[in-house]
């Protein structure tokens, strides 16, 4: 099974969606998977690669998107390409060979089903383009994830069991396992803890960049 996993986040490799989608890639690389990694930042700015990225897309089994949160949707380069990959089916109705689509998305809300709409536009975009959904795997409390998922309470083993559970069904050619995205979907610490730890991330920013103002300071707020 060829696989693209494709990182959108600007961030690149140094993102909480390019360290859950390497995970994700080593278990299906594990089941039998040949897999390519693409950056969608940086290939979308050119339009040769932009057309590296949709003849990767037409040459998978499954398409694999990892992306963060934005507004409640996808970040607006990874629309661009969705757009862009629907007018390229379209120039082809009914093509044979349509690929699988799985997406996974994380927030910095505590709640995971604050991705709920962004994983509807998905699976939208995957019936009216002939993909075949196969599923999504959703999480809260991104901001928390560093480098290493062995760093987080619990040592990151929801996280390890979903991602291991979606790979091997992936590979199989199956979707996504209800019980991997509910997994998957636990918040990683308690609420209070981890807005504990966002607003002394926070408080931290504005003393790095000098900001005096209180961080409930509202400009534009009405009086």
């Amino acid at each position: 099974m060829n696989v693209f996993l494709l990182v959108g986040s600007p961030k690149g490799r140094h993102s909480a969606s390019f360290l859950l989608g390497s995970k994700l890639a080593e278990g299906l690389r594990v089941h039998g998977a040949v897999v390519v990694e693409g950056m969608l930042y940086g290939e979308l700015r050119s339009e040769e690669g932009t057309g590296r990225l949709l003849d990767a897309v037409d040459a998978s089994d499954l398409v694999v998107f990892a992306f963060p949160l934005y507004v409640d949707s996808l970040p607006a380069p990874l629309t661009r390409l969705l757009e862009r990959i629907a007018e390229r089916r379209a120039l082809a109705p009914g093509a044979a060979g349509a690929p699988r689509l799985a997406v996974m998305v994380q927030c910095g809300f505590p709640e995971a089903h604050q991705c709920d709409t962004a994983v509807g536009i998905c699976r939208l975009f995957a019936g009216r383009t002939g993909m075949r959904w196969a599923g999504a795997l959703a999480m809260g409390m991104g901001g928390s994830l560093g480098g290493d998922l062995g760093k987080l309470p619990g040592g990151g083993k929801n996280i390890l069991d979903a991602l291991d559970m979606a790979s091997k069904s992936l590979a199989d050619g199956g979707d996504i396992p209800e019980e991997a995205a509910r997994l998957f979907s636990r918040p990683l610490m308690p609420r209070w803890l981890y807005l504990l730890f966002g607003n002394i991330g926070w408080r931290m920013q504005m003393r790095k960049n000098k900001a005096h103002r209180p961080i409930s300071h509202r400009p534009y707020g009405q009086e």
